[in-house]
């Protein structure tokens, strides 16, 4: 069935469960650990609390139903009544997966779909195990109990005990109050039974006591004691009716009203006293200058579309083309002015970039987070014990980035529990911990982001890399044996290869590390291998900050420029072409005592080429690139210098072509193509030159 219901108000809500729900993930598993962390326990159940009323006010009853049923038994988990085991994980781990579909629903305008009944019924058998399941919220009441005192001395002693004795609310009180704000205050409330018996007279009339609505004054005041800044809850909510009830001029001293029902209980005094307070009123004005501050810290922050975001990154783009133009001009004249005005201007620019770029960070921890419990099901699934540590969680990268890299390293991580880390009996003959260690870690360097996934497993053997190579047709024994332990690394990225003997529904398929590689190299990235048998593999993968402004190094072919992304330029240098080799039919080129294959771009990408044409030097300009983990060299007509540039997305007529990424304007106009060497290796170089 179509959501009908307020646009904005449902954006609000999907943006504050996303964030809830992502953090639910990562504590649950937490929680497994720790299970008598009480500000653990805390924290998940205000989780389940919040998404229940947010729902609640949707009428999202299906949602409800799940998140209070969750939150029953977590109120039980806190007050000790029940304690975490694995079981119980599995189940919530259950009620988190259909959260998060019915999530998925709501953002795709469809009311979300009842919970499986045996899920809720799983969650009430915890509830009914324990037959004192609601009497820790009346136990927990004797906390708050000795507050009646103080509340009687104010009358007689003055406003400063007052404050001192009702500034804070207990956590039980923040929730009752909570449900009372959206009208669900189950018969169980902790706060209200205690003390209605000394407010209730003073106002019997105002017909309002039974109602499930909550008035304006009421609101107010329960506002101001969830700041902790007014009286208890049930003299809060008694002088906010008493408020309601008394005569119009008053609704606007909601404030002072708390201060009656102390008094009003000893001497029925009537409502033609209600001056006084309002004279008393006036020592108190500092509550509402206190609860004034936390409101302008909430406006220090602004949500904002990404679809903005992305313009005005696309704007700081053309602005840095419109930079480079200005600058090349510049160098055209020499007048001392101009050149402070340019240069001036590239300090703003950059100064404004790096700006915006800061804007469309974000930690990535929103990707990590998801991990912990990968491992952790995918661990007990394949009976291994394994623990998962997390580094580096706050280094932002773009937002854009962040998504992209979802995927792979979830794809690495599985990969590392099942290939990399060993059953527990046979890490123990191997004299290690039955437990093994996976680490995740992240690290900025310069204008790229480093991550490593880090296993102590049992590491890949070359020789077997070398074999499989050659069983599967990939190569002969000849070309096997010349392989460094690096390219023998590299074959995992291999379509259809895979160090599995059984095929699972988890691996032995040879699909997944060649995706993983494709989509790194479409981030502009590069991934590596170091691997030693019996102690275990690390995967880095280096990817720039961000996609939208590339670095990169002009070249000539011909009359035509050419962008080299710079994340993949190794080195650069001249060469004497009469030195060069030939090795099985490719020329190749001796770089520090290892052989690099050679090839010559202007052969494959300048038009109506004629090898007649070409230049008379034995002197060429060689570019050395990464290309995945292997290094190959390029021959260019001329080299023009590094640029950054906006990448733009090629044409309908270009779109598709092989090799290429996209293109970009340069600093004197014309229009150069931005290459994709991954791609192009695969389209050109099976034609030998």
């Amino acid at each position: 069935m179509t959501l009908d219901t307020d646009d904005e108000i449902l954006q609000d809500f999907l943006v504050e469960a996303e964030e809830i729900l992502e953090g639910l993930n990562e504590q649950l598993v937490e929680l497994e650990n720790s299970p008598q962390d009480k500000d653990l326990l805390n924290s998940i159940f205000r989780g389940f609390h919040t998404i229940k009323g947010g729902a609640g006010f949707l009428s999202l009853e299906a949602m409800v139903n799940l998140c209070h049923k969750g939150e029953d038994v977590f109120n039980l988990l806190r007050q000790g009544e029940r304690y975490v085991d694995a079981d119980m994980m599995d189940t919530f781990l259950k009620v988190l997966d259909i959260l998060n579909t019915m999530f998925d629903e709501l953002k795709s305008g469809q009311y979300p779909t009842a919970a499986d009944p045996a899920i809720l019924s799983q969650l009430a058998a915890y509830l009914d195990n324990s037959s004192e399941a609601y009497t820790p919220p009346q136990q927990a009441t004797p906390e708050p109990a000795p507050e009646p005192e103080p509340e009687a001395a104010p009358a007689a002693d003055a406003t400063a005990s007052n404050a001192a004795a009702d500034d804070e609310i207990t956590d039980d009180e923040f929730e009752a109050l909570l449900d009372q704000l959206h009208g669900n205050a189950p018969p169980g409330s902790k706060t209200e039974p205690e003390q209605p018996e000394q407010p209730v007279p003073a106002a019997p009339e105002s017909g309002s006591s039974d109602s499930d609505d909550i008035t304006e004054e009421e609101f107010e005041a329960l506002l101001d004691q969830l700041q902790g800044k007014s009286q208890k809850p049930a003299a809060n909510k008694a002088a906010a009716q008493q408020a309601a009830s008394a005569p119009r001029p008053e609704p606007a001293k909601a404030d002072p009203a708390p201060q009656q029902p102390a008094a009003v209980p000893n001497s029925q005094a009537s409502q033609a006293d209600t001056t006084k307070p309002e004279a008393k009123a006036e020592p108190k004005p500092e509550p509402a200058a206190k609860t004034a501050a936390p409101a302008k810290q909430a406006d220090t922050s602004v949500r904002v579309d990404t679809s903005r975001l992305d313009d005005i990154m696309n704007m700081v783009g053309e602005l840095v083309l419109v930079r480079n133009r200005i600058s090349t001009l510049e160098a055209a004249f020499e007048n001392e002015e101009m050149a402070k005005a340019v240069n001036n201007l590239t300090v703003v620019t950059g100064d404004l970039q790096t700006a915006v770029m800061k804007t469309r960070m974000q930690p990535i921890k929103k990707v990590f987070g998801r991990f912990p419990r990968v491992v952790r099901d995918l661990a007990r699934s394949l009976k291994k014990d394994i623990n998962l540590e997390l580094r580096g969680e706050e280094t932002d990268l773009d937002k854009n980035l962040v998504e992209a890299l979802a995927d792979p390293l979830v794809h690495l991580v599985r990969n590392a529990v099942d290939h990399g880390i060993e059953m527990p009996d046979e890490r123990e003959a191997a004299g290690k911990p039955r437990q093994g260690n996976i680490v995740l870690a992240a690290a900025q360097e310069g204008d790229h982001i480093l991550l490593t996934i880090a296993d102590d497993g049992a590491g890949m053997n070359p020789e077997v890399l070398r074999r499989k190579a050659v069983e599967k047709g990939m190569m002969d024994e000849d070309t096997a044996a010349r392989l460094t332990e690096s390219e023998c690394f590299s074959l995992i990225f291999s379509p259809g290869f895979s160090m599995k003997q059984e095929i699972s529904d988890i691996s032995g398929r040879g699909v997944g590390m060649d995706v993983v590689k494709t989509s790194i190299s479409k981030l502009n990235g590069v991934i590596d291998i170091k691997s030693e048998i019996g102690v275990g593999t690390t995967l880095s993968i280096k990817v720039p900050l961000t996609l939208a402004i590339m670095p990169t190094l002009m070249v000539m072919l011909g009359d035509q420029i050419f962008a080299f992304p710079l994340v993949s330029v190794n080195e650069i240098f001249h060469l004497d072409l009469s030195k060069t080799n030939v090795v099985d039919g490719q020329e190749t080129i001796m770089v520090r005592n290892k052989a690099l294959p050679l090839f010559y771009l202007r052969k494959w990408l300048v038009k109506h080429y004629n090898p007649t044409e070409e230049s008379d030097s034995d002197i060429e300009h060689v570019v050395i690139v990464n290309v995945g983990t292997q290094r190959v060299g390029f021959v260019v007509d001329q080299l023009l210098g590094q640029e950054e540039v906006v990448i733009k997305p090629l044409g309908a007529l270009l779109h598709g072509t092989k090799g290429l990424a996209g293109a970009t304007i340069t600093g004197d106009g014309r229009i150069a193509l931005i290459l994709d060497f991954p791609e192009l290796m695969k389209a050109y170089a099976n034609r030998g030159y």
